[in-house]
């Protein structure tokens, strides 16, 4: 609350400075001009009728995590078998993604423009290595059932690339400084994407028998890589800047909420009853930072700013493509691989069983996780050179704290009327073949209990992501 009534207050202090900035002398003053996090291009200016800008960036992004998984087997010195402990070490996980972001904006009127964004993605490259031994330890990847393997360490998925999706966004400066100095920046932003990329199914780049990435109801047939999430999205941001001579701080908050299309293996079971989460994570990001201008040339057009930045990233629980989605969703151990099915009722004998009736859930890879925290720090350097041009460099560093990414429950205690429906979801077992005792709700059939179940569920700890990014801007 500290950092956000700072924000605040230097939002709405009374502004006195006054130097030189990059403008055209019809245009507003610009020593009160904003800095890049605020700006908005507009239109029907006096002598300005209409503003378009395009941009390109190259963006490298690493990501590393460790995947350990839970455990309740006789630890000498640590556990007694007694309770479950996530100490197993199973792999290093680490993903390459190289991107060339093209954009667009175009002023439409008065602080409003309009933003095209396309996210190309040139490369994309996974792999889980050995991490302090586990691949000499295959006990750690065993199916609970007694049916092998789940997967083997060194995996490879193979290399993706195209468009997940793109974005059409507005931004709106409610306030703005060039045009009245007395009060800050303010801008509101609103953005929709929509998926268009072939999309992801999980593979296994070196998989015997020459199918890479099976379809789950039909193992024997290969499907393509695919790059896309299947995701359409919405997201709303909010900023308020305010400059002081050399220095703008500002603070702003963003939303992202995503909706799986059904033609993806994600939306082929989004409406399944019993269901406890059918959606992707909701995230919220507050940012904070610094934006600092130490010097400016208004008759040349140009200036040079220095962007320090901390943000903070609630992800909600959700279903997601982990780090384990190519190297589970391939898997051919008979746990994953086997149909469950979506609903059950009583038989003739009175006992709840699987309805054959009911539709097939077949595992695909995505998983069940818990909600986690998102840092980043980001410094960026950007290099306005003239009145058409500027040039952007950046580096940022991510910290995501340790989740479960496989913890679906195996009941969903929402629907606790329907004893036929139940299935094994009663508090007691009574006999080899009957259940007995109260009801706890339906089967969830995304559960599967060879990772999901406590003790067998896998986490993604230590988990580091470094973004390099160079950008160029062509102001029309």
């Amino acid at each position: 609350m500290l950092g956000v009534a700072v924000g605040t207050a230097l939002a709405i202090a009374p502004l006195s400075a006054h130097a030189d900035e990059p403008v055209t002398a019809n245009e507003p003053r610009l020593m009160s001009e904003t800095g890049e996090v605020t700006s908005v291009i507009d239109a029907f200016d006096k002598d300005d009728p209409f503003d378009f800008s395009m941009s390109l960036g190259f963006r490298q992004s690493w990501k590393h995590s460790n995947i350990r998984r839970e455990t309740s087997l006789f630890q000498p010195g640590l556990s007694t078998g007694g309770f479950v402990a996530r100490t197993e070490n199973v792999a290093s996980y680490s993903q390459s993604t190289t991107t060339l972001d093209i954009g667009a904006d175009i002023g439409i009127f008065r602080d409003l423009a309009f933003a095209l964004r396309i996210p190309l993605i040139l490369s994309d490259t996974r792999q889980l290595d050995d991490l302090d031994g586990s691949s000499k330890n295959p006990e750690r990847l065993a199916d609970p059932s007694g049916a092998g393997q789940l997967f083997s360490v060194p995996f490879k998925s193979p290399s993706r690339s195209g468009v997940d999706f793109f974005s059409l966004g507005l931004d709106y400066a409610i306030l703005n400084q060039q045009r009245d100095f007395t009060k800050p920046t303010w801008v509101v932003g609103v953005e929709g994407r929509f998926a268009v990329g072939s999309r992801l199914h999980a593979c296994n780049d070196a998989a015997p028998g020459g199918i890479k990435c099976p379809d789950p109801a039909h193992p024997g047939v290969d499907r393509d890589p695919g790059i896309s999430r299947g995701m359409h999205g919405i997201a709303a941001q909010t900023v308020f800047s305010r400059r002081y001579g050399y220095v703008e701080p500002y603070s702003g908050f963003r939303f992202l909420a995503e909706f799986p299309q059904t033609n993806s293996d994600f939306g082929a079971t989004n409406d399944l009853k019993g269901s406890l989460v059918n959606h992707p994570p909701l995230q919220g990001t507050f940012m904070m930072g610094l934006e600092v201008i130490p010097w400016e040339h208004r008759e040349q057009f140009q200036r040079l700013l220095a962007d320090f930045r901390f943000s903070g990233t609630y992800v909600s629980p959700g279903r997601e493509y982990s780090e384990l989605f190519d190297a589970l969703g391939s898997s051919q151990a008979s746990t994953l691989r086997s149909g469950a099915p979506s609903a059950f009722h009583f038989d003739s004998g009175g006992k709840s069983v699987a309805d054959p009736q009911s539709q097939q859930v077949f595992f695909t890879g995505i998983t069940d996780q818990q909600a986690y925290g998102r840092f980043t720090a980001q410094g960026e350097v950007t290099w306005q050179a003239g009145e058409y041009v500027k040039f952007s460099a950046g580096l940022g560093l991510t910290y995501a704290q340790s989740h479960l990414i496989t913890s679906a429950d195996s009941c969903n205690p929402d629907f606790r009327g329907d004893a036929g429906a139940a299935g094994p979801c009663h508090e007691a077992v009574t006999s080899a073949n009957a259940l007995g005792g109260k009801v706890t709700g339906i089967p969830n059939p995304n559960h599967r209990d060879a990772i999901d179940l406590p003790g067998h569920r896998f986490s993604a700890d230590d988990t580091t992501i470094v973004d390099l990014w160079l950008r160029g801007v062509v102001m029309f």
